[in-house]
């Protein structure tokens, strides 16, 4: 039997059964063999025949989300909401769309209902926050993390995410206390222990901002955060071969070595005997960030005094 056949005959017989599941598993199959055209298609189909099935119509946003198909986006967002106005996953599904085209405040209007919906899920107020604080909203992703807090006291990413809205309104202090919690709700977690020594470095709180790098590493060898806060953090200790190390790790650990090549230039620029290498790393760090200014500030120091 020819499988084209087979399952245009699968997808008609759902479509008259109304079996969105179905149809679901049969626009999934599409894409997995790559024919997305086809699997839009469909699914335009049965929005048409079945718009009480808002699972379809979550669908095809996904889909004309991730092919930035935003005019069709758009018209089919507005005709969902008006059949099914109090369906959460639906507005969650908007705000992810919004969200990857920076759409800040429809982005986060959208997760605002998905939330209000969904009381019980904490994933709606942690997009919300993030939107929050890519429109330099911050004192309102604090304001509705905090709320959501008294409803989910033990949520470790609702705390971490109220750290990281601390650090954007320069309240590494309270940032830290975030941390804390979130690792002691999730010990396992490594990516909090990088936060929480992050924080603690910001704070200058440099002995436990190097013990707690070290923790994370024995977690996690290959980690460019923790080598870094590790490396930092012992420079300012006045342990030099700690800190080499460490920014020398930092490279090594990175997918893309250029940040922490300028963190061990401008390491390497305070030693007299290693400037050559030093301006080396600098320069391969200003090429690939232009606007890292304490970067190019110190490049240009060094090529002044060597001229």
């Amino acid at each position: 039997m020819d499988p084209d056949h087979d399952l245009e005959d699968r997808f008609h017989e759902a479509l008259a059964e109304g079996a969105a599941s179905e149809i679901l598993r049969i626009a999934d199959e599409l894409q997995r063999a790559s024919e997305f055209r086809r699997s839009r298609e469909l699914l335009k189909q049965a929005w048409a025949a079945l718009p009480t099935e808002p699972r379809i119509a979550e669908r095809l946003l996904e889909i004309h989300s991730r092919y930035h198909k935003w005019t069709e986006f758009d018209a089919l967002a507005k005709q969902a909401l008006a059949a099914h106005p109090d369906h959460g996953e639906l507005y969650f599904t908007m705000g992810c769309g919004y969200e990857a085209r920076r759409d800040w405040p429809n982005a986060w209007r959208a997760f605002s209902h998905a939330a209000r919906l969904a009381p019980e899920e904490v994933e709606p107020v942690l997009r919300m926050a993030r939107c929050y604080r890519m429109a330099r909203k911050t004192k309102d992703a604090i304001g509705i993390l905090n709320k959501s807090l008294r409803r989910h006291p033990r949520s470790a990413p609702l705390r971490a995410a109220l750290g990281y809205a601390y650090i954007q309104d320069e309240q590494p202090t309270k940032a830290v206390r975030c941390f804390e919690r979130a690792v002691e709700l999730q010990p396992d977690w490594g990516p909090y222990l990088d936060d929480l020594a992050g924080s603690l470095m910001l704070c200058e709180r440099w002995p436990e901002a190097a013990r707690v790098a070290q923790l994370s590493l024995t977690k996690r060898k290959q980690n460019e955060r923790a080598w870094t806060v590790y490396a930092i953090a012992h420079n300012k200790l006045g342990n030099p071969k700690f800190a080499e190390q460490g920014y020398r790790n930092a490279i090594r650990a990175a997918r893309n070595p250029s940040r922490a090549r300028g963190n061990y230039g401008l390491f390497l620029a305070k030693l007299p005997e290693r400037l050559l290498e030093a301006v080396r790393l600098l320069r391969e760090a200003q090429e690939a960030h232009p606007d890292w200014t304490e970067v190019s500030e110190k490049l240009e120091l060094l090529l002044e005094a060597d001229g």
